[in-house]
This record gives structure tokens, sequence and C-alpha cells, in this order.
């Protein structure tokens, strides 16, 4: 007979605690995300399910299955209200490779990750070099935890909308692990989590001000993302996964926006046209929001990568940057 146990998916949580030795699991101290919805990690084994030679007839012969769940990536996406409280702001420092779970983190100008390894011992919690991550069930008799370690993020948006949600700011992250998780944790965490609080969130209407190209501008939505992505290189010695924690090629930093079009932005679109071949760099609030201990964005050059109007009950303009490094200034700077 079926069970007659059922859960919400609202009873699930997501929540995240720097680690001490990078993929050896966190059980304590563990931080609540806020996050909108559980979403499944995914599983990424590899599995051979093709017919190999020598057997008898043309079909897929038990011993020819194959399937590893040790050198694999996992991946989870999570979005939601951003807190100005260490878990997530541990989100923007583990990308940015600064600040840990500070209120400052930066992508710094000439930005190159620090080499990182599993089982690398002595880090600093608070600092985020890698994370554990649970998806945690409401219950470990009827249900079961996910467990993932050695976690790291590559990929990370702040955004805000002053016609959505009262313009509260938001998030969203993706995060991954080279380690084997756990899709069977039964660890007891009923005392283990510490819930974020309403207090701690943010909103746009804590702007002091908004400017592009280093003009006041009514800024009605922005989307700010980092792109750093995630290279897992050898094999872990313990078969746990692989061994070395790497970033790709470039991190990027982009963000979107929608301002009005009056007299402080009605050149905006001859700027963009006009770059030309050897473009000239912004070099002075390329993007910028004042709001200091709140969701302060500092992108200090860059160029832009579109500027078009976008037709609504008031005409506004659409536009998009992407920051440049001067070789002095970060590539983009938060106050949280």
């Amino acid at each position: 007979m079926a069970s007659n146990i059922a859960f919400s998916s609202k009873e699930f949580q997501v929540a995240i605690k720097g680690e001490t030795t990078a993929g050896s699991a966190v059980t304590t101290g563990l931080l609540a995300l806020d996050v909108d919805s559980i979403s499944m990690p995914s599983l990424n084994v590899t599995q051979a399910l093709e017919v190999r030679g020598g057997g008898s007839g043309r079909t897929f012969k038990n011993q020819d299955f194959f399937q590893d769940n040790i050198l694999r990536t996992t991946e989870i996406s999570v979005s939601g209200r951003f807190h100005d409280d260490e878990a997530h702001r541990g989100l923007f420092g583990n990308i940015t490779g600064t600040d840990g779970a500070g209120a400052s983190p930066a992508v710094a100008s000439g930005y190159s990750p620090d080499p990182l390894r599993y089982e690398q011992t002595s880090l600093t919690a608070a600092d985020y070099d890698t994370f554990t991550l649970y998806v945690v069930a409401p219950s470990t008799s009827n249900a079961k935890h996910i467990q993932m370690p050695g976690c790291v993020v590559s990929n990370i948006t702040l955004s805000g909308d002053v016609t959505a949600d009262g313009g509260l700011i938001k998030y969203s992250a993706t995060i991954v692990t080279g380690q084997k998780p756990n899709f069977a944790n039964t660890t007891d965490l009923s005392s283990a989590i510490t819930a974020y609080t309403n207090g701690s969130v943010r909103k746009m209407s804590s702007a002091t001000e908004t400017q592009v190209k280093n003009a006041d501008v009514a800024l009605q939505s922005f989307t700010t993302t980092i792109d750093n992505p995630v290279v897992f290189t050898g094999a872990d010695n313990d078969g746990s996964g692989f061994e070395v924690i790497n970033r790709g090629a470039e991190c990027s930093v982009t963000t979107d926006f929608q301002i009005k079009y009056d007299a402080n932005t009605d050149e905006f679109i001859s700027d963009f046209d006009t770059q030309g071949a050897t473009p000239t760099i912004m070099d002075a609030d390329a993007f910028k929001i004042t709001a200091a201990g709140s969701h302060g964005v500092n992108i200090q050059n860059g160029v832009f990568t579109n500027m078009s109007l976008s037709e609504g009950d008031i005409m506004m303009l659409d536009g998009s940057i992407k920051a440049t490094d001067d070789g002095t200034d970060a590539l983009v700077a938060f106050t949280f």
C-alpha cells in the first residue's frame, strides 16, 4: 500500500555554510537562504547504454551497463529575495573571491582566482571559499535531505524592479560542486539551521543615487550579473570526486537596465552607435547605484553592448553594459 505521507514543496528549504576543509560537509551552524522554490540538482551521472560487441543478438545486456556517479559535476540553481546576512553575502564573496561573507564583495582589477583543491585544510568558514549546501527535507523518516559539499558559485545576479514586489532586491545563483553529493542524507538538522529575517531584505527605494555614464538617471529596473565558470580537474585520491577547483578563461561582469528617456539620457543611443572599432571606454560611473548598507552597485568602466527605445506609457531606454578593466578600478564593487 502506498504511504499516506505528503509534503508541500514549501516545507523544503535551502541552507548553506562555509567549509574549513574544502569538500568536507558541514553539519552545524547552517544558514537558510531565501528561495522562491526548490529546484532539483542535476545528477549528471555518466551512463553507458550502448550494446557492446560479442554478445548474442542485438539487445542491450545486463553486462553492457555502466554508471559512474563520482567524476561528475552536480549543479543547482537558487533564486529569491536578497537579504543582508552572511549566507546571501557569502554567495557573492565566493564568486568574486573577495571579502568572504563581508559587506563589500568586488571583482578586483586583474582578477585571477586563488588555487584551490578539495581536502585543502585551514580554510576560514566565513570566507566561503567552498561551502556545503543542503536541500532540507521536512522529515528524515519519510523523506531525505540532499547534501552537496564542496560547492562554489559559477554565476550570480543581483536585480531589482520598482514595479515588482515593492522594489525588493532579488538574487539568483548557479551553484556547482565537483564532490559526490548525498541524496539520502538523514542528518538531524532540526536545530542546526538559522533562519533569515524579514528585516534584512533590501529595496530599490533605499537608493540615494542612480547613474549611467556619469549621468543621473531614473532607474526602473536592473540586473547585474557575474559569470565566472568553474572548471574541475583531476581525480580526488579518496574516490569522492574531482581534485582541483579552478575557473574559466574569463570572469565577466554585465548589467542590463531600463531607464527613463529624457535630456540626461537622449544621447545614449548615439553613444552606443559611435563607440567604433576602438571604443571610447566609459571611465567614470558607467553604472552606479548608491545605496550604502543596502544594494550598492558600482561599475566604473565599461562599454555599451545595447541601447534601444522601449515603448510604454512613457518612453524608456533598455540598455546593457559590459564592465572593462582599466588596471585600477574593480570591475564591479557591491556595498551591502
